[in-house]
């Protein structure tokens, strides 16, 4: 009840979701081409990925945190 749906709805939706999967539809929320050996290539060709900065959390953690930090210049 995540969404806030009723059981029998939830259910329903959640059938149909694996069926879809099943059939290699996957869940279109997820971006296909991001994992594309071509889309990588790409980026890294361009300069490559953005990444979110960490800071410390206790003695072992790490928290991922904003200001996002640019690829090193080559």
């Amino acid at each position: 009840m995540l969404l806030g749906l009723e059981t029998d709805p939830a259910r329903r939706f959640e059938a149909l979701f694996r069926k879809r999967a099943a059939r290699g539809a996957g869940d279109r929320q997820l971006p296909k081409f991001a994992r594309h050996e071509a889309h990588v290539a790409a980026v890294l060709a361009a300069g490559g990925f953005w990444a979110f900065s960490e800071r410390r959390v206790g003695k072992d953690g790490a928290a991922v945190c904003l200001p996002m930090i640019a690829p090193p210049k080559a």
